[in-house]
């Protein structure tokens, strides 16, 4: 796609959009004190940045025995970043590195090197730096050894988190027609996707090929996406908010070259489609959804407790009573005793 200054902006409201879906975390996997990141397709590096500076937001807990336990920073971490297109900044914290590098290609690092390998929405299509074309129509057209690079790189108790949307729409009212313009593209970029051997719609195969590369424990959590403000559901008319703004601008971004490279649209008929599109995306009497699938390896050494207070903690507090809590301190005692 696109790596121009529009596009990147949009890049950095998607990560802001991530980082409501997961409550301000930066990832779900329950890293404990990395030395070594690694962020694969990493963008306008933004993550990366983020997770070098990275503290939990659970720092404001009421207990202070877990906010000890969970309010650290990475200050130590070393946080690589690798993409075709140089477009980070330069500017950046002293632990976080740029490296323009394939990640399909033979990763320069040792084996069992990485403490966390960090991947989001790479299944993406094409790179242009300034005017340079990088012609690869999508990111990843192995996945299993992609996965398998990951393991191999991982130390033994290294985690791998892999987030993908899924390229797909889905309404529960009636309000999505089959014969709509975004339907169309959908469908298009898809097609386009088998065409290259590169296929887009990856998001529900990523745990089977985690599992198959080797990993242990695999879990998946699909979060809904609402395209509008539509839902009654505070947070996710949030996420909504930031989908209307984001998802319209995207359309060219990912479709226009595919639509006229891959598939044979003259450009000004791919123009025009794409703009009934955006159209159609801006309408607010549609009540779509996507979803992303965020898969990660889970560690049973980890005790449940730490990971169920890492995902959940927050809005367990801030949402049962006074009452409820005072019922809840026998057991939240056993679970410090244990830290």
């Amino acid at each position: 796609m696109p790596n121009d200054e529009a596009e990147q902006d949009r890049l950095d409201l998607v990560h802001h959009m991530f980082s409501v879906m997961l409550n301000g975390e930066l990832f779900l996997a329950p890293v404990e004190n990395p030395q070594t990141i690694l962020d694969l397709g990493t963008g306008t590096g933004i993550w990366a940045i983020d997770v070098a500076e990275y503290i939990f937001p659970f720092k404001k807990f009421p207990c202070k025995r877990i906010q000890l336990t969970l309010c650290s920073q990475f200050p130590s971490a070393k946080v690589i970043g690798n993409d075709l297109s140089p477009i980070q900044p330069s500017w950046v914290p002293p632990n976080v590195e740029f490296v323009v590098d394939d990640f399909e290609d033979v990763w320069m690092h040792d084996r069992n090197y990485f403490d966390y390998v960090h991947a989001r929405t790479i299944s993406g299509f094409e790179h242009l730096d300034h005017n340079i074309l990088i012609t690869r129509v999508s990111c990843v057209q192995d996945w299993g050894r992609l996965m398998k690079q990951a393991y191999d790189h991982l130390k033994p108790s290294g985690y791998f988190e892999c987030a993908e949307f899924v390229i797909d729409a889905f309404s529960d009212d009636g309000t999505f027609k089959q014969d709509s313009p975004y339907r169309e593209y959908i469908n298009n970029l898809n097609k386009a996707g088998e065409i290259t051997g590169r296929p887009m719609n990856v998001a529900t195969s990523l745990k089977t090929w985690m599992k198959n590369a080797g990993f242990e424990n695999v879990t998946e959590v699909v979060y809904v996406i609402p395209y509008g403000p539509w839902p009654k559901d505070p947070k996710l008319k949030e996420i909504g908010r930031w989908q209307y703004v984001q998802a319209p601008e995207g359309v060219e971004a990912y479709g226009l070259r595919l639509y006229t490279q891959v598939l044979g649209w003259p450009e000004s008929e791919a123009k025009l489609h794409q703009a009934l599109v955006k159209q159609q995306l801006r309408d607010k009497s549609l009540h779509i959804y996507g979803k992303l699938c965020v898969v990660r390896q889970f560690s049973l050494t980890i005790p449940l407790q730490v990971i169920l207070l890492l995902t959940v903690a927050q809005d367990m507090w801030s949402m049962v009573g006074s009452v409820e809590r005072n019922e809840r301190k026998k057991s939240g005692a056993r679970c410090l005793e244990s830290m």
